[in-house]
């Protein structure tokens, strides 16, 4: 589970960066988006094109956030399970591990 968490975590870090520069420069992204679904958009007044440009970097900027919030997240199971995996276990969690063998044990 800990390995899950570090692949998403690592992900969700590239992906942050990656919405930190969309809203960073949305005029360049939003003509890429254009030419990615082959729109040629020549009759859109300024002020339009302009409020385009300040929700892209309003939604660029919120999905930062959103993901740099997931990767701390991540960062932060990561490390409890790391943890949790290194601690000594109490007598009754050894019981119940016992317990759980010989119930597999017994049912295969």
């Amino acid at each position: 589970m800990s390995v899950t968490f570090a692949i998403t975590g690592i992900i969700t870090l590239f992906l942050s960066f990656w919405a930190l520069n969309v809203s960073r420069d949305p005029k360049e992204w939003r003509l890429w988006w254009l030419d990615l679904l082959a729109v040629l958009d020549v009759e859109t007044p300024r002020e339009m094109r302009r409020v385009q440009e300040r929700q892209m970097a309003a939604i660029g900027f919120l999905l930062f956030v959103l993901f740099v919030a997931t990767t701390v997240s991540c960062v932060f199971w990561t490390v409890d399970s790391i943890r949790d995996t290194h601690r000594d276990k109490t007598r009754m969690e050894l019981e119940i591990e016992r317990t759980k063998r010989q119930i597999d044990q017994y049912s295969h």
